[in-house]
């Protein structure tokens, strides 16, 4: 099985304007991070992209990592993953959110195998997941579905639930270890706050330990948590309006 992770990122956010491209550590922009975690899969990292010229940063950061590259739509990556899976003959794909610094590695591993032994469409998580620590894992079968909900390059697929609510996928839960089950934290990089809560988790501990590291590492600087965890509720909210908008 040709099974890879696709990294998708733009610039064009509107709450934190080129936070793909801001520092996390003197080294490493945010999305520097994310590539090192998704290599740690063990599969091809492709990062995809959109073609505005406001990406094109993107082509030099891929060849610093070492992964491929991929452009395409701006406001539909649906489509933008759709494309990129039929030019490099994808057969399945963890699809690893550019935002979230701290994606766990070990779940995205047993979320392919699920994937490929069970036979489904999509993997998905239970909803008292970290957030930030896994989104999906899809087949091109499942992808050529979503895509046909999706086909224009005009739709905003920026939150994908409602889009999956809309297709006929086959769907499982990957299972979780206890300690990926907590509700009381937030790995994903939306937000000023979240910004600074990365620089400092990852001022005290390697970008490329595993979730239970990272964790037990929070265990002993509670404050850390407290830097970002008050956005949450609005992020969710955000997430929630934008489905509502989806018919």
């Amino acid at each position: 099985m040709n099974n890879v992770a696709i990294v998708t990122v733009r610039n064009s956010s509107t709450r934190l304007p080129n936070k793909a491209i801001m520092n996390i550590t003197k080294e490493l922009k945010a999305i520097d991070v994310v590539l090192k975690r998704a290599k740690k899969t063990g599969f091809p990292v492709f990062l995809a992209t959109s073609i505005s010229k406001d990406d094109d940063i993107f082509e030099e950061i891929a060849k610093k990592n070492n992964v491929q590259i991929f452009r395409g739509s701006l406001l539909n990556k649906i489509k933008r993953w759709f494309e990129c899976f039929n030019e490099f003959e994808i057969d399945s794909a963890l699809l690893v959110d550019g935002d979230d610094l701290s994606y766990n590695y070990d779940i995205g591993k047993r979320a392919i195998l699920e994937l490929n032994t069970q036979c489904v469409d999509l993997i998905t998580h239970p909803k008292d997941i970290v957030t930030g620590f896994f989104t999906y894992a899809i087949s091109k079968k499942g992808m050529d579905k979503l895509y046909s909900t999706a086909k224009s390059e005009e739709i905003n697929t920026d939150v994908i639930t409602k889009f999956i609510e809309k297709t006929n996928l086959t769907i499982s839960l990957i299972p979780l270890e206890n300690f990926e089950k907590n509700e009381n934290v937030r790995f994903t990089l939306d937000y000023e706050e979240d910004l600074e809560f990365f620089r400092r988790l990852y001022d005290g501990i390697d970008v490329e330990s595993n979730g239970k590291e990272i964790l037990e590492y929070l265990e002993f600087n509670k404050d850390l948590i407290q830097i970002n965890f008050h956005r949450q509720k609005e992020f969710l909210e955000n997430q929630a309006k934008f489905n509502a908008t989806i018919k």
